[in-house]
């Protein structure tokens, strides 16, 4: 599957004198591990060691590097693009939606 065109201001890792493959030298359990760090990654909340692993694991794996750009895209968006206030009626329609989605209990 080709990968999504280059957006503005989105640089992936250098692959100068590299060819990567998507999972050629881990599994995709290596890359949901990364997944689930990302956003702790970018906030500078995780140790050097952790930093690094995940540095190193972008650098070898196109798949989790054209996520990593869509999601510090997302984050740039959501953060300039304040959230609508809703009305408490609306808000308690979707909670109850997500919540019965989920098979939880509304209260």
């Amino acid at each position: 599957m080709p990968l999504p065109p280059k957006r503005a201001g989105v640089k992936p890792a250098p692959t100068v004198g590299k060819k990567r493959h998507s999972h050629a030298s881990h599994g995709k359990a290596h890359c949901l591990k990364i997944f689930r760090r990302l956003s702790l990654y970018l906030d500078g909340e995780l140790p050097d060691n952790a930093c690094e692993e995940i540095r190193k694991h972008l650098h070898g794996c196109d798949n989790c590097e054209v996520f990593l750009a869509s999601f510090k895209r997302t984050v740039s968006l959501c953060r300039k693009y304040p959230a609508a206030t809703l009305p408490p009626a609306t808000k308690d329609t979707i909670r109850t939606a997500i919540l019965k989605a989920a098979g939880c209990s509304t209260r």
